[in-house]
């Protein structure tokens, strides 16, 4: 069971990771959309934000499997304030690009990957 979830876990993450730099595309190369989000920005929004929940949820059944005492560990909190900071910056990118504020939306994205980036290293890496 750990292993499938472990593996469940890993694919999210990447694609995650993919769809929030199909995200950042949209964002660094779409016009600037008239009335809301269209069908293919929707697209890619709306699968970063649900995908990165979703291995922010499988992580934590994961260390749930491993250990159980998952307050005590630091992954988990990690992952979390990651997950959370993915979603804050992401609802920010998206109502700037819809405002027509392309370096709000830019910087916004950016903090989505490196977010991202950095939480998948310390998961990958291991380092404590």
């Amino acid at each position: 069971m750990y292993e499938l979830f472990n593996h469940g876990h890993q694919g999210l993450a990447m694609l995650s990771l993919l769809l929030t730099l199909g995200w950042a595309a949209v964002v660094l190369f779409a016009p600037r959309p008239s009335a809301g989000l269209g069908g293919v920005q929707r697209l890619f929004y709306i699968g970063a934000m649900a995908v990165t929940g979703l291995a922010g949820v499988s992580g934590l059944v994961l260390v749930a499997l491993a250990m159980g005492a998952w307050l005590a560990l630091l992954f988990p909190w990690l992952g979390l304030v990651a997950v959370a900071g993915h979603g804050f910056a992401g609802v920010r990118s998206r109502k700037a690009l819809v405002a027509g504020n392309k370096a709000t939306a830019v910087v916004a994205v950016v903090v989505q990957i490196l977010l991202l980036v950095a939480a998948y290293g310390l998961m990958t890496v291991k380092p404590f």
